[in-house]
């Protein structure tokens, strides 16, 4: 396992690491390990949205036809207000 120094973080910074360390029942140095390993990792194989654009990808793209729109329509609220 290799070590890394973080060096001139601003105390606020630091303050908000420790409240968010405190909330997910970590200590700090788990909790920047947590959020730089959640910030490495590849999001387009995570999730819902990044199998769409993987799928988009591998097929050149994705051409969509644009719906037809309607104008709005009156409403009557007589009587609502």
């Amino acid at each position: 396992m290799a070590d890394i120094l973080i060096r001139d973080l601003d105390d606020a910074t630091k303050r908000r690491l420790k409240e968010q360390a405190l909330r997910h029942g970590r200590s700090q140095q788990g909790e920047a390990r947590a959020i730089l390993q959640a910030s490495l990792q590849d999001s387009g194989s995570t999730g819902w949205v990044g199998r769409l654009r993987n799928a988009a990808q591998a097929a050149d793209g994705i051409d969509l036809e644009e719906p037809i729109r309607h104008p709005a329509r009156e409403i009557d609220v007589r009587g609502w207000l």
